[in-house]
């Protein structure tokens, strides 16, 4: 029994006549007629009676049209999963992400994703960026946003974005009126920090050192996202990057905290990241270039940062 046997028996079932059975399938009636006569012919018992020029299905045929209705119905079913991956709308999206920017930005990125995509389902969890890049290059993520090390050259160049810090500080803070800030203005000035063994730690004190100014450390926190809450209590300025800037800007209220650019530039350098030798689904892939635009619009926009509450 083969499937163009099984259509041309369900047509015949479907309309009860070999002429419109052939009308729908877009062939001849003795086309129909010989596939009907090879399909009783091979599996041994008669499908259709003929009384008065119509036919008439006998209760084996009313048997076997229930499982090949079945049969189709599946097929129908696969046809529909495959216009659905064709159109990026099923599938499991796995991704990893580095604290910062698990707080906020990549769960409302997500959830705008999957709002476009409601077949998919996702996994998001936060890791140390150490941890997503060796998860993903275990497979273990189909996707992973994390800091880039100076060991990580193999990340594509439209995967790799720096991202320039600015400092936080309170609305009522005289340093407010300035629109650049330097290790001069901030010298000796209460900071909010992260912790020494962070990159952008260390290449801040840096900067403080050589233009022989001191960096008056008063808190220091983990993420940003905590700091910003000492911000608005006035106990300290702090220069964050602007992912966590446009987190705190999705929930919190004008008029507290400003932001101003910082010179000599401080840059977080995050990336991308992909498992190296398994080819990336469509979602994947989908969901990758609106992380990319996104990244790309807190990059080349830093106008929705400065003038926010303004």
């Amino acid at each position: 029994m083969n499937l163009k046997q099984m259509e041309a028996f369900r047509a015949v079932m479907l309309t009860g006549s070999v002429s419109q059975a052939a009308k729908q399938l877009f062939r001849t009636q003795p086309a129909v007629s010989m596939m009907i006569s090879s399909l009783e012919e091979e599996i041994g018992f008669q499908l259709f009676e003929r009384h008065k020029k119509r036919l008439y299905p006998t209760p084996e045929a009313d048997y076997l049209y229930k499982e090949i209705e079945g049969i189709f119905n599946r097929i129908q079913d696969v046809s529909q999963t495959v216009q659905d991956i064709q159109n990026k709308q099923y599938g499991f999206l796995r991704i990893g992400c580095m604290p910062g920017p698990s707080t906020f930005f990549m769960p409302n990125l997500l959830a705008d994703f999957l709002e476009e995509h409601p077949k998919v389902q996702a996994s998001l969890q936060t890791r140390t960026s150490d941890l997503v890049a060796e998860w993903v290059a275990s497979n273990q993520y189909d996707l992973g946003l994390a800091e880039i090390t100076q060991h990580q050259s193999q990340l594509a160049d439209e995967d790799r974005f720096t991202l320039p810090c600015f400092v936080a500080l309170s609305a009522d803070n005289p340093l407010a009126e300035h629109e650049v800030l330097n290790t001069e203005l901030l010298d000796s000035e209460p900071m909010i920090t992260l912790h020494p063994d962070h990159m952008i730690f260390h290449d801040l004190l840096k900067q403080f050192e050589q233009n022989g100014h001191r960096m008056n450390v008063r808190l220091q926190t983990r993420f940003y996202i905590p700091a910003l809450t000492f911000v608005e209590r006035g106990l300290g300025v702090c220069v964050m990057d602007p992912i966590s800037i446009t987190s705190y800007q999705g929930y919190a209220n004008p008029g507290k905290v400003v932001f101003r650019r910082f010179d000599p530039q401080i840059e977080l350098k995050i990336g991308i990241f992909y498992p190296d030798d398994t080819p990336r689904s469509m979602i994947t892939r989908a969901f990758a270039d609106k992380l990319r635009d996104q990244l790309i619009e807190i990059r080349d926009n830093p106008e929705q940062f400065l003038g926010w509450g303004s």
